[in-house]
């Protein structure tokens, strides 16, 4: 991470949750490619990637509605103006470049994410986000 770049500090975790085994090794798997192929490109810092493992359906987070009012970056969701039906929400996975798996079973879920390969903070974490680590 260059001295310049620019670090998102809103959290983008509305809540956590917990992929199935098959998606967590799916995200870790992502992860790991995707570092090792582009490591070089960003050094060691921040040491933390956020990675897709799964999608989440409305119907699966309790109390939806508030989280969503109280969290820091839902206002694409908010400006859209649309129902829970079109609510894309996504599972989110640390991974840990230093030891090269995820953090632990359990992740984030985000309504908004940031843009490709930049720096932002899921809950205690500063992670460059990779989407599902299929972009160069």
């Amino acid at each position: 991470m260059s001295r310049s770049e620019n670090i998102d500090n809103r959290n983008f975790a509305i809540d956590t949750c917990c992929p199935t085994p098959n998606e967590i090794r799916l995200a870790e798997v992502r992860a790991r490619n995707y570092w090792t192929k582009n490591g070089a490109r960003f050094g060691a810092n921040p040491i933390y990637l956020a990675v897709v493992a799964s999608k989440i359906f409305p119907s699966e987070v309790q109390l939806l509605w508030p989280k969503l009012i109280n969290s820091q970056t839902t206002a694409s969701y908010f400006s859209q103006r649309r129902g829970f039906s079109n609510l894309q929400l996504k599972g989110i996975m640390i991974f840990d470049t230093r030891v090269g798996r995820l953090v632990g079973s359990c992740g984030y879920i985000s309504v908004d994410t940031p843009p490709l390969g930049r720096v932002a903070r899921f809950d205690d974490y500063f992670a460059r986000y990779i989407g599902f680590g299929n972009w160069n």
